[in-house]
């Protein structure tokens, strides 16, 4: 095997009529609805002769599809994972192109999806036929993994693999630019709830409490919290930060409020721990209240996704860093990723070195014309497949 030969004969044609294809099969999340496009993956996998099987979970109505490229000895096993759903079309008369189409305009592809990630699917789809039909002799696993709700923050990834498909090391396909982004912001979420005296406002006095009062008061603290985070650095990761995204307040408007919610966004580096952010929320809001001894505050967890760092010394950034600069003509750059992504679920959950890459610019995602650069297509598919091979032979 000539690896070179079989990089330059990668079908960029079949790139894009694959792109189409998929990108034809809506799938907006919600409700997600990946089963037509599961079943296209799995049809279109099975007719080059790939090994596919269709799995039914977490729901039997959204399968996922999982493939393999099966070595001699199965070991090491490199995961390529991209998920099916996409985001909703949003408002159709702002589209320029139809979003369930894919139109192409010079070297880009416009459609809904084509970045975010059928695009880069569509690519992993082709890595597996060429590298089926080479005939490549591999020693370890390639593995493909088309997953369900991604966009959502469902279980898709997480359930392929606690069903036991997994790995040694995974690439979650998001659009970087061809970037390789090896660690993840994390984010958890907690509802603050402030509790005072209902009273009319015919009947409050001057010195009866306020729970709006102490709402300016906590809101003000959480603030100059968010700036005082935000100005903590990692290497790999966007800063932290503290942001109020939901109040809610109030029975009737002529009555103190007795009772207010508001939910709480706080994004997370790398090393930061939940324990340690309800800590921090907790010193801040019992601060902003100290005065305000009638107020009484109560502080609920809610959900959270993990930040998360690969070992940037681990075989599969090492393979590639090298073949996406071979591919694109550029050293390759560790980029600090401002998404969530699967990649955590690989890294928290399983202990799989992993990153992100992927073709496309993740600005123009979850938008009107949305679009891919062919050439990043392209570019990804050799950088990945190079890697593949390097790892796997």
């Amino acid at each position: 095997m000539n690896k070179d030969l079989l990089l330059a004969a990668i079908p960029e044609e079949l790139i894009v009529s694959l792109t189409k294809r998929l990108v034809a099969i809506p799938t907006p999340n919600p409700p997600g609805r990946e089963k037509p496009l599961a079943e296209f993956v799995i049809n279109t996998l099975q007719g080059w002769g790939v090994e596919t099987e269709r799995v039914p979970h977490p729901d039997p109505e959204r399968p996922q599809v999982v493939a393999w490229l099966r070595g001699t000895t199965g070991s090491p096993t490199l995961i390529l994972n991209a998920h099916m759903d996409t985001v909703e079309p949003g408002a159709l008369d702002e589209w320029q192109f139809a979003p369930f189409e894919v139109t192409r305009q010079g070297n880009r592809l416009y459609g809904l999806g084509t970045c975010d990630m059928k695009g880069s699917l569509a690519v992993a789809m082709v890595i597996l036929k060429v590298l089926h039909e080479a005939r490549v002799p591999f020693r370890g696993t390639l593995m493909l993994q088309a997953a369900m709700g991604e966009e959502m923050d469902e279980p898709g990834t997480r359930t392929l693999l606690r069903k036991g498909f997994t790995g040694d090391y995974a690439i979650v396909l998001e659009p970087t630019d061809l970037r390789i982004g090896p660690a993840s912001r994390g984010v958890s979420w907690f509802k603050i709830t402030l509790k005072g005296p209902s009273v009319h406002c015919g009947l409050a006095r001057a010195e009866t409490p306020d729970v709006m009062a102490g709402f300016s008061q906590v809101a003000a603290a959480l603030y100059s919290y968010h700036h005082r985070v935000a100005a903590l650095r990692h290497p790999f990761s966007p800063p932290p930060g503290c942001r109020i995204t939901r109040v809610e307040a109030g029975r009737a408007h002529n009555s103190l409020v007795d009772k207010c919610e508001l939910v709480i966004d706080r994004r997370m580096i790398p090393g930061e721990t939940v324990k340690q952010v309800e800590t921090e929320l907790r010193r801040e809001v019992k601060a902003a209240l100290s005065n305000s001894a009638e107020i009484q505050f109560r502080i609920a967890f809610l959900e959270w996704n993990e930040p998360v760092q690969a070992p940037l010394d681990s075989p599969l950034t090492v393979a590639l860093q090298k073949n996406a600069a071979a591919a694109t003509g550029r050293d390759a750059e560790i980029w600090p990723v401002p998404y969530g992504s699967d990649v955590r679920n690989f890294i928290y959950d399983a202990n799989i070195p992993a990153v992100n890459f992927g073709a496309g610019d993740y600005r123009v995602c979850h938008g009107p014309d949305e679009f891919v650069p062919i050439d990043d297509l392209l570019a990804s598919a050799r950088a990945v497949t190079g890697t593949v091979i390097d790892l796997l032979s």
